[in-house]
């Protein structure tokens, strides 16, 4: 080989080098910059843990790039590698649930009990209803059912007792005796009761299982078939827990802080109770207040910058949120019926039953009680084409068809053991 042929190969192999160092350095550079990136990313992660990398940067690509650097540049295996990108930051605070599959909220709405604004409104899930009768409890007297196609009632248990948290499912009915804290069970054609549990003051039956807020700021359920409780969680002291609704897997509630007047927003996966986390941000200063989840939707009144409050909706998993009535002048929980809300408002001296319609917007009155003797005693309840008003604790009982316009001469008053015009 003759020193001119010797010179060109030596030319080559300094092209081949040259452009071999210069797409080493851009990969030097490019990897430089998405570890800064990375970089970034992690410190947002560290100072706000509900923050998501792989929503910026898929998390398989700094780590293609870090073994780039550890292999080519470095020379180092990617051994120690895998370990260290999978560590994360700590937290004492649940993670954030706010996503999940809208197949989550399939309810078959036979399984229901009662509707969840019925058992946490100020009617305490007095009405409930299933196939063609309301069950509904009258204080100091009893459990009472109705058939309205004939608007006849009939005695089922009588004997002064407080019952709440009616719920129905089949054969059997199910309640919680305020006086004593249990939650017991009979056939809906009357007969003896059975005791179910102790110490409870809350109770929604769907499907399976009975969800519970007991006495000692627990919440859990309990299996029909075995009638066993599972605990899921229990409130720290000072706490006040709400029960807010379910999904197919998991227990949505609230608990307010009485010191420091927050509401922290939780829910507790039904097959993990470690599985627990927030669905919500915090909230002050009486900003959102009762709030349920009816089939997948949330609905809550929200404070406005004139303190006044708006009733909202907002589907579970969606920023957007829907004003439905504003301006309440009551803000206990409304009751969810398809596309209907039954709720309680003031006009004057008297408590009006009202129903909004959420697809064409109609909103007309229902039913009203002229001068109550305790406004804020009174709540409104839904059973099966009826609409009442119960106010407890002045023996205030009075109901209207839905199919009715509504006034003084259709309405029904609970009087000597039966409803009557």
């Amino acid at each position: 080989m003759d020193d001119k042929e010797r010179a060109a190969q030596r030319r080559k192999r300094q092209k081949a080098k040259k452009k071999k160092q210069a797409g080493k350095n851009l990969l030097i550079f490019i990897s430089i910059l998405i570890i800064a990136v990375s970089a970034i990313l992690i410190t947002l992660k560290v100072c706000d843990p509900d923050f998501k990398i792989s929503s910026v940067l898929p998390e398989e690509k700094v780590q293609q790039v870090a073994a780039f650097v550890k292999e080519d540049i470095l020379k180092q295996t990617t051994t120690e590698l895998t370990t260290a990108s999978t560590t994360r930051p700590t937290t004492t605070k649940p993670k954030r649930y706010d996503y999940t599959s809208f197949d989550d909220f399939a309810f078959d709405t036979s399984l229901q009990g009662n509707q969840l604004g019925n058992l946490l409104n100020k009617s305490k899930g007095c009405v409930t209803y299933s196939s063609s009768y309301i069950y509904y409890s009258i204080a100091g007297k009893g459990l009472y059912r109705f058939e309205p196609n004939s608007e006849t009632n009939s005695e089922l248990i009588v004997n002064q007792y407080n019952f709440t948290c009616l719920n129905v499912l089949g054969d059997y009915i199910y309640m919680v005796d305020t006086d004593s804290h249990k939650l017991k069970k009979a056939q809906i054609i009357g007969g003896d009761m059975v005791n179910v549990a102790d110490n409870i003051e809350f109770a929604y039956l769907y499907n399976d299982k009975i969800y519970y807020v007991a006495t000692d700021s627990t919440i859990g359920y309990i299996s029909l078939d075995s009638m066993e409780k599972t605990e899921l969680y229990q409130a720290e002291a000072g706490k006040k827990v709400s029960f807010a609704g379910i999904s197919l897997s998991r227990v949505f509630f609230t608990t307010y802080d009485e010191v420091s007047k927050y509401y922290e927003y939780l829910t507790v996966d039904i097959k993990n109770k470690s599985d627990r986390k927030f669905f919500m941000a915090d909230s002050r200063n009486d900003d959102i207040i009762n709030i349920q989840l009816e089939c997948g939707y949330f609905y809550y009144y929200k404070k406005q910058s004139d303190n006044t409050y708006d009733l909202c909706r907002q589907k579970f998993g969606s920023s957007l949120v829907v004003t439905l009535i504003e301006d309440c002048s009551v803000t206990d929980y409304p009751v969810v019926y398809a596309n209907r809300l039954h709720y309680s408002a003031k006009k004057g001296s008297a408590v009006q039953a009202r129903e909004y319609n959420m697809n064409s917007g109609d909103d007309k009155l229902m039913l009203y009680v002229n001068k109550p003797k305790d406004t804020e005693a009174v709540g409104v309840a839904y059973g099966y084409q009826y609409v009442f008003l119960f106010g407890s604790e002045q023996g205030l009982y009075k109901g209207s068809c839905i199919y009715t316009s509504a006034s003084h001469d259709n309405a029904i008053n609970f009087k000597n053991g039966k409803w009557q015009y």
